[in-house]
């Protein structure tokens, strides 16, 4: 006779099977160690890597130039704190390396907080055998649009050049594009020539022009005075960009916020900005329509999820900032399938032929859009030749 109480032990067995076969293994660190990599032209791609007891690895990265001795160091000094811990307890640890490194917080701090918090979360991914969107919440995007980083090139700045290259573009697959057309930084006052100014509306008039429908994301560096971030703003309106990129330095909210109500544009900041905390400033004031928060930088995924949420809160959007190596490209890209709110994604670098070793599955190269990984983990290793040959 079946009776309540066995059918919920039979209901329940399957469910207490899957538990039994999670505690299998508590995911103990046994080593933390930090890797400078040569990938495409960059020789400064800082990663770190996690082993376990359970003999799985984890990638995590923590890119952030041109500081690179200073994050290598402080990959290991954090890794002090997590070894014989659990990588399950992803937001304990996350924890434990902030609060253990008060005193110390900064950009090489949080960079090495970036790479340990990804690898810990390929790890799990890995365990679970599920990519790691998927213990994110889910897939709320089916594919991840990018925008086209600095294709433009060594051109002549004409309008006429700008025209015809953004018609190369388009035909290549590519529906936006970045780059910064104001040069070198100016000096210590800020200040942008008329002669600059007027050039770079030829630039991005033939942009507009090539495009009719090209989304146009401009950089400025944080380059500018307040004076000079209002008269691009004014500028540019006529050729409606996608998003203006940190017109002016990041650190005086209240002045970025002042730009952003002088314009219907977009401002997007966010490169340089460490832990959910230090973006809560920038949503209260408006400062900004558009996030950019790096995965390599601001403290990992569980940082970014953190930030996406707090925008989706005051109706902003994401857009990762990613022009790193492959293994932040591989984290933004589970964070941005996995919100509501993401954007747009930047490209990075555009010299890839390692990642086709790199990504599970290989990798394409697309000027519009990317797939969501489906590989446990990250979906991105380094095979014990590509370290031999590559390690910096």
């Amino acid at each position: 006779m079946l009776t309540r109480r066995r059918f919920l032990a039979a209901s329940a067995a399957p469910v207490t099977a899957s538990l039994a076969q999670l505690r299998t293994g508590d995911l103990k660190i046994t080593r933390v160690d930090p890797y400078v990599l040569r990938i495409g032209r960059r020789s400064d791609v800082v990663c770190a890597r996690i082993e376990t007891a359970d003999g799985i690895h984890g990638w995590g990265e923590g890119t952030t130039p041109p500081t690179i001795a200073a994050v290598v160091a402080q990959i290991r000094e954090c890794g002090k704190y997590i070894l014989n811990q659990s990588a399950w307890d992803i937001e304990k640890l996350w924890r434990r390396m902030y609060l253990t490194e008060e005193n110390t917080l900064g950009g090489t701090l949080f960079a090495a907080i970036s790479a340990i918090d990804i690898a810990l979360w390929d790890i799990v991914g890995k365990k679970l055998g599920a990519p790691v969107y998927k213990l994110l919440g889910g897939k709320a995007n089916d594919k991840i649009r990018i925008y086209a980083s600095y294709r433009w090139g060594n051109i002549p700045r004409t309008r006429e050049a700008y025209r015809a290259r953004t018609k190369e573009l388009i035909a290549e697959g590519a529906t936006a594009g970045k780059y910064d057309p104001f040069g070198a930084y100016p000096g210590f006052d800020r200040q942008l020539s008329t002669a600059v100014l007027n050039e770079v509306r030829e630039m991005v008039a033939g942009i507009r022009e090539g495009g009719p429908n090209f989304d146009i994301c401009i950089e400025a560096h944080g380059k500018f005075n307040s004076a000079s971030a209002g008269r691009i703003a004014k500028m540019l309106e006529p050729f409606d960009p996608f998003f203006l990129e940190e017109p002016v330095p990041p650190e005086n909210v209240d002045a970025m916020a002042a730009v952003q109500r002088s314009t219907n544009i977009p401002i997007a900041t966010g490169e340089g900005l460490q832990s959910h905390f230090n973006f809560r400033e920038v949503l209260a004031k408006g400062a900004a329509r558009i996030l950019q928060p790096d995965a390599s930088r601001t403290g990992g995924i569980t940082a970014m999820k953190k930030i996406a949420a707090m925008a989706d809160a005051h109706y902003v959007t994401i857009a990762p900032h990613n022009p790193n190596g492959p293994v932040c490209t591989a984290a933004s890209i589970h964070v941005a399938a996995s919100i509501p709110n993401f954007l747009i994604m930047e490209e990075g670098a555009t010299s890839t032929p390692e990642y086709k070793d790199i990504f599970a599955g290989g990798w394409k190269t697309n000027l519009a859009e990317w797939p969501v990984l489906e590989a446990p983990g990250l979906g991105v290793d380094f095979s014990p030749a590509f370290l031999r040959e590559r390690t910096v």
